[in-house]
């Protein structure tokens, strides 16, 4: 190899670490009907369910990605994922989720929530959530039959396995789901369907 080699090291962020990301990239890569409040993430986190990963290379933070996951569940959720805006296009997305892959390598996978492209509006909104989708499935992603609406947002959901093993999309979903929402907010604002 011609180029130096460049390491690549996922890592796990400490509580100043996330409140930064939150603030500096998460409030400008995520809508805000899409954004949970900072003290949601928090409480999952104390709760026992929830990680928060820095992806570094030469030290610099090149992505994050969260997910809701509990070291006794088989599949957990992507909750978000992003390249910093100035590595976007580079491939980073790809290694962030070749090295979440092998992180979790003794559950079954991951299920992900991609905006709907049915529910997108005008033309450009649709051509991102359709490029966002088709980043996935280049990934190792698969759509699922399952839909999801959280507060008014419509989701595809998209399964990435880790063994080839098949999985109840719906059930676990609504599992993910039951955790991170109280009972009310839950049969309030959340919504799992085929």
């Amino acid at each position: 190899m011609n180029e130096k080699e460049i390491t690549f090291i996922l890592q796990k962020m400490e509580e100043e670490e996330i409140r930064n990301v939150y603030e500096i990239h998460m409030k400008k890569d995520f809508p805000p009907d899409e954004l949970k409040p900072l003290k949601a993430i928090f409480a999952m986190l104390e709760r026992g369910f929830y990680d928060c990963f820095g992806f570094y290379e030469e030290g610099k933070l090149k992505a994050y990605a969260f997910f809701v996951i509990h070291p006794q569940w088989e599949v957990g959720l992507l909750d978000y994922l992003a390249v910093c805006e100035p590595y976007r296009g580079s491939g980073i997305g790809g290694k962030c989720l070749r090295a979440v892959k092998d992180y979790y390598k003794d559950k079954k996978g991951i299920l992900l929530e991609c905006e709907s492209v049915d529910s997108g509006g005008d033309p450009q909104e649709i051509k991102i959530r359709e490029q966002r989708i088709r980043f996935y499935e280049r990934n190792g992603c698969r759509k699922t039959d399952v839909k999801s609406r959280l507060f008014g947002v419509e989701y595809t959901i998209l399964y990435m396995p880790f063994h080839n093993q098949e999985i109840q999309a719906l059930e676990e979903l609504e599992r993910v789901y039951r955790e991170m929402f109280p009972e009310k907010t839950y049969e309030k604002q959340v919504a799992v369907f085929k």
